[in-house]
């Protein structure tokens, strides 16, 4: 299906705010659930006498499997519709996470675990339902209010050694159950899916993007900015307390703020690229990322690390948003499928770095070398996405300024009609020259 034959299904309709509010809480509430063994997997350890490598196994087993499950569970979004779907996901993790309160063996944890991961797969499945009911001049803007729920995350950071402290961790975790489970069917009484024209896709048609290089760059550029934002958080605080010699506490407070910063300027992230074109904001990001990191790891003064981390998160969130705003456009049939696998090698980026990291480490001596993956990954997304525009716009592609100049012209009188299928069918969305 081309792009120009599918209708914009919200021009005219109030339901879409609703769902864009309906979707981001559910997202910050799974969020939320998702790394409920963060806080509380010390309490778990001691309690249940469980190795370093088995708790942190626990603990990262969520993260891992919510990364890589993100494309079934996308492909599954657009056969069945979100509203289905993301029921079903919160359903299961209540499930499991009220099982966990009664885990007696480490085989019991583990296996919660790895069923508690899924709902870290419901990110693809918001992606699928806000952008079918958005309106393709807002959609960066409204995957950036999605997507900032992944400030979900501090409900938990904030909340739960609260509840610790005064309920224990299996009352937590039942709590917390129950509380997915009550989202679960306030999100299938409220939302709705938007009609698809001919019905569902064909497997084999919600699966063809996979083989297009395109998604895969898209994944690259969001692991270098999702991806090094979960692995920033995850060694940032290790950074401070090692190198500058701060409590855990104040370590844990700066890394809290660096993340509530980052989840929230998707927000604008998105409205910049719908204003000024996903390409833009994506390139600007990755630059932005590699000159605050890079910094990092010659050992600053604290002020000065502070500040270009910070500043560091500010440009992963606005390329967070800015990459899924490409999405939609170039894949708008199988939103789901694509975010999904793009999703997936950003949540693996998040898993693998801070490992890769911490490998350097010990070899090194010191704790700032954890910085230089993270600067890698996005030196590497900002090279590919320059070779790839370049390789579009470049004299092999438009033959000097006045067949730009046409090429923009005709752009500007079709701005829709690119086909999607195959990577030479849509050169002119791959360099974003209109935008």
């Amino acid at each position: 299906m081309s792009r120009d034959s599918r209708p914009e299904q919200v021009e005219n309709t109030g339901l879409a705010p609703v769902l864009i509010g309906a979707n981001t809480v559910a997202f910050a509430l799974s969020f939320a659930v998702w790394v409920i063994f963060g806080p509380s997997i010390r309490t778990i350890a001691k309690e249940m006498h469980l190795s370093l490598f088995t708790a942190t196994s626990i603990k990262t087993l969520p993260v891992l499997i919510g990364a890589v499950m993100r494309i079934p569970i996308g492909i599954l979004a657009d056969r069945i519709g979100a509203r289905l779907t993301f029921p079903i996901l919160m359903l299961t993790t209540a499930a499991s996470v009220c099982g966990l309160s009664f885990a007696a063996t480490t085989m019991q944890l583990v296996a919660g675990a790895l069923a508690m991961g899924f709902i870290g797969t419901t990110f693809a499945v918001g992606v699928q339902s806000v952008s079918s009911w958005t309106p393709k001049a807002q959609r960066g803007y409204a995957l950036g209010i999605f997507g900032a729920g992944n400030a979900g995350t501090s409900l938990t950071t904030f909340g739960l050694p609260l509840l610790l402290a005064s309920m224990g961790w299996r009352a937590s975790f039942r709590l917390y159950g129950l509380i997915i489970a009550v989202a679960a069917a306030a999100y299938w009484l409220v939302v709705r899916d938007a009609a698809r024209p001919g019905g569902p896709l064909e497997l084999k048609a919600l699966l063809a993007p996979l083989n297009n290089a395109r998604t895969w760059r898209l994944g690259l550029y969001y692991m270098a900015t999702f991806g090094v934002f979960v692995a920033t958080t995850l060694t940032i605080s290790d950074i401070y307390a090692d190198t500058y010699h701060m409590s855990i506490k104040t370590a844990g407070l700066l890394a809290t703020t660096f993340t509530f910063a980052a989840s929230l300027c998707r927000i604008p992230g998105g409205y910049l690229a719908d204003r000024f074109g996903a390409h833009q904001v994506t390139r600007l990001s990755l630059i932005a990322i590699v000159c605050c990191l890079t910094p990092v790891c010659f050992g600053l003064p604290l002020a000065l690390t502070v500040l270009l981390v910070f500043t560091a998160g500010v440009a992963m969130g606005f390329g967070m948003a800015s990459v899924f705003r490409y999405i939609p456009d170039y894949f708008p049939d199988t939103v789901g499928a694509v975010g999904g696998a793009v999703g997936a090698l950003g949540g693996v980026g998040g898993f693998l770095l801070p490992q890769l990291g911490s490998a350097m480490k010990p070899v090194f001596g010191s704790p700032l070398v954890q910085v230089i993956p993270l600067a890698a990954v996005a030196t590497i997304a900002w090279f590919v996405q320059y070779r790839a525009v370049r390789s579009i716009t470049g004299p092999g592609a438009v033959s000097g300024t006045a067949g730009l100049a046409a090429l923009q012209s005709a752009i500007g009188k079709s701005h829709d009609a690119v086909a999607l299928p195959s990577e030479k069918a849509t050169p002119v969305a791959e360099s974003e020259v209109n935008r």
